[in-house]
């Protein structure tokens, strides 16, 4: 048994040698930025399951491609819908100490943020990123429902996120 594993790795290294140069190119097809090698492993994860599945077959370079590329587009995704589901707060530290004069930050940023937002988005920013108030208690303080409170932040995500561009990068 212990030959046979040893034989597989052996092969697998034979093989990596030669179609790590494929993970690379696609990675730079898909316009990836790999800073952390995440893209990476994942690739070399698909190019072993692929092994495992297809090796000495005509079909394994294709095969071997369209596993790798499929695996990086669905980690593209998965990113993609984590992004999605941020939400403003996250853009702010909440472990900062919060003044209740917010002008005494920046008052530029804020009249930047207050300018870009209806009045009620506003109330949503200030109570809940600033005040840090739960949303049920937003929602009372407003006489509202819950929904209509996650739907001004939804729309403060959404307003906020060009906004605020240039001050996370």
């Amino acid at each position: 048994m212990r030959g046979i594993v040893q034989e597989q790795t052996t092969d697998f290294s034979e093989i990596l040698s030669k179609y790590e140069g494929m993970i690379y190119h696609l990675i730079h097809k898909l316009n990836i930025q790999d800073k952390d090698g995440e893209f990476y492993q994942h690739g070399l994860i698909a190019l072993w399951e692929s092994y495992q599945k297809y090796h000495g077959r005509d079909s394994f370079p294709k095969i071997t491609y369209i596993t790798i590329r499929s695996r990086l587009i669905d980690l593209i995704r998965k990113k993609s819908r984590l992004i999605e589901h941020e939400t403003i707060s996250d853009f702010f530290k909440e472990e900062a100490v919060l003044d209740a004069n917010i002008e005494g930050f920046d008052p530029l940023f804020w009249d930047m943020v207050r300018d870009a937002l209806t009045e009620k988005q506003w109330i949503y920013v200030k109570k809940r990123i600033i005040q840090g108030k739960e949303i049920k208690e937003i929602a009372q303080e407003e006489q509202t429902t819950t929904d209509a409170v996650k739907g001004w932040g939804k729309e403060v995500k959404r307003k906020l996120k060009p906004v605020l561009e240039p001050y996370l990068t």
